[in-house]
């Protein structure tokens, strides 16, 4: 039997489910992002693409979620969820999931536990997607990520849950964030041996740093009164930090952003911003701020960002996170005070670029 030509074969049905992040974002006059907007990103879409639709039924459109990513907690996790559970239910080709990068691939990796089973069986696909910038940006990656994971819902890939971001489609269980390119985030393969090689140098770049420090200040970092704590992950509460920082001497902790310079900052038991507050007044503790990728922070871009910023949270620039912890335990306990927020971010070796 001769091949179906591609007009005659039937349209995938695809269901969207918005879940918030920068590319449900607006901008706000002040000059940063803000979340808790619901855009009709199709509809916009299709002004931008029109011709988006010809290979696809447009099932159901729901919103899950409208704040930024690195807001996402548990509860909204299951909120998106079942969404997304009653978007299967009624058994389309794929699901498209709207998200921030902060935490997209988080996202994918609990949508892959939960459904991995039933995309199997029902031989569907979840694909996420999102943007760097902002819809109101002239050059917002938006609509060509969109429209990309429209075209993916037609791809060979195999059943389950994707990101699709940037022409690249990845499955869940291997997606990362590549280093910094200077440029813009990006996501990777774990195994694509590019990403491999850029994470060996920037590992090769973060030791030769830390040696140069080390013979900057005449000693090995092996300071103590330094916690190294990520923040770029979601949490159920920060209780064990506090705990151990009331039974031990600590003078400073590393937070680990992510990407976008950006933590969860909605509420009192989760916010980074609290957090640092409490720590400062309470306890004397600096925080200091690196991005999980080296990206440089900037802490006004988003509406959690400001916060971080207005809670006296440091940030470092684009200095690499081991070499941050590094530094941290070289200074923490021969520098006194405020002076220690002025070494940090004085750019001995090059660590700041």
């Amino acid at each position: 039997m001769p091949p179906i030509p591609e007009i005659l074969k039937p349209k995938p049905t695809v269901e969207v489910v918005y879940a918030g992040g920068t590319i449900l974002s607006l901008a706000t006059t002040q000059g940063y992002r803000e979340g808790g907007h619901v855009v009709d990103l199709v509809g916009l879409l299709e002004q931008h693409i029109p011709d988006f639709k010809d290979k696809v039924t447009l099932g159901n459109i729901d919103v899950a979620y409208t704040g930024l990513s690195e807001n996402i907690d548990e509860r909204y996790l299951e909120q998106i969820g079942e969404k997304v559970g009653n978007a299967l239910g009624r058994s389309p080709r794929s699901v498209i999931v709207t998200h921030g990068t902060d935490s997209m691939e988080q996202t994918a990796r609990a949508l892959q536990a939960r459904f991995g089973d039933e995309l199997k069986t029902k031989k569907a696909k979840i694909i996420l997607t999102g943007a760097n910038d902002d819809i109101s940006a002239p050059n917002t990656d938006a609509w060509d990520n969109l429209a990309f994971a429209f075209e993916s819902t037609s791809s060979d890939a195999e059943p389950g849950v994707y990101v699709a971001l940037h022409h690249k489609l990845i499955p869940a269980d291997l997606v990362v964030k590549e280093p910094f390119n200077g440029v813009a985030m990006n996501y990777a393969s774990s195994n694509d041996p590019a990403y491999q090689e850029a994470v060996r140098k920037q590992r090769e770049r973060s030791q030769l740093l830390i040696n140069e420090l080390e013979a900057s200040y005449g000693r090995k970092a092996e300071g103590t009164g330094v916690v190294d704590y990520p923040v770029n992950v979601v949490r159920p509460s920060h209780q064990e930090l506090l705990d151990y920082i009331e039974a031990n001497d600590v003078r400073a902790v590393l937070l680990t952003l992510y990407h976008s310079g950006t933590a969860n900052t909605e509420t009192p038991k989760l916010s980074i911003a609290e957090l640092a507050n409490k720590l400062s007044n309470e306890r004397g503790v600096f925080c200091f701020a690196v991005t999980e990728n080296g990206e440089p922070v900037n802490f006004g871009g988003y509406e959690t960002s400001v916060k971080l910023h207005e809670a006296g949270i440091v940030p470092l620039g684009n200095m690499l996170h081991d070499v941050a912890l590094a530094k941290l335990r070289l200074t923490s306990t021969s520098v006194s005070g405020d002076d220690l927020i002025g070494e940090m971010q004085t750019n001995r070796v090059g660590e700041i670029g």
